[in-house]
């Protein structure tokens, strides 16, 4: 029995795994010629009961911003695998300092045949949750919750995007935002006709 806190919801549950080690790689927000950088990774398990077992880390890169990002795909179906080649999600500044997570969501794409990054509103995401998002996230330690207009004002084409404030290195409101926009997304086949 692990001594990591455990947080259940809906189908999967997110294993908080204390501490960070160094990871070495190239960000996701730097393109082409990047050279390696050495990073913090915190690091959390996501598994389901349709077989996911997913590693998953907070990776602190110290010459760009953080991101969540799948580290190891242990186990799962197919359409898993979606998740460990498509499933990063990059944090920037917020305007009062903390970290801005753009809450996209894995969506089945009928005409690539898999899942991808999308938008989503909240009642999309509550009716496969099951729960209310908004809720939960706040409960989870999100700072603030909405759109990128709402809660930071923003103006830009993607005032309209859905995003969650947090502290910096809140692991676990980042694990949660995580596997309810990615994991339950792909287990519950978000976007497939019923």
């Amino acid at each position: 029995m692990s001594d990591h806190e455990v947080i259940s919801i809906s189908k999967c549950e997110i294993e908080l795994i204390p501490g960070t080690k160094t990871f070495r790689g190239k960000p996701i927000s730097a393109k082409g010629g990047s050279t390696e950088q050495i990073a913090e990774l915190t690091t959390f398990r996501v598994t389901s009961s349709d077989e996911l077992n997913l590693m998953v880390g907070l990776v602190e890169w110290p010459n760009d911003p953080p991101e969540v990002k799948p580290i190891d795909l242990l186990g799962g179906l197919t359409k898993h695998e979606s998740l460990a080649r498509r499933g990063s999600m990059t944090l920037s500044e917020s305007r009062d300092g903390k970290w801005l997570a753009v809450l996209k969501v894995m969506k089945y794409s009928p005409d690539k045949g898999y899942f991808t990054l999308h938008g989503a509103t909240t009642e999309e995401i509550d009716l496969y949750l099951g729960y209310n998002f908004e809720e939960l996230a706040l409960e989870m330690g999100a700072l603030r919750f909405g759109t990128r207009a709402d809660i930071e004002g923003e103006t830009s084409r993607t005032a309209n995007q859905l995003a969650m404030v947090v502290e910096p290195g809140d692991i676990k409101s980042l694990a949660f935002a995580y596997t309810v926009t990615r994991a339950l997304a792909v287990i519950n086949d978000f976007g497939l006709e019923a």
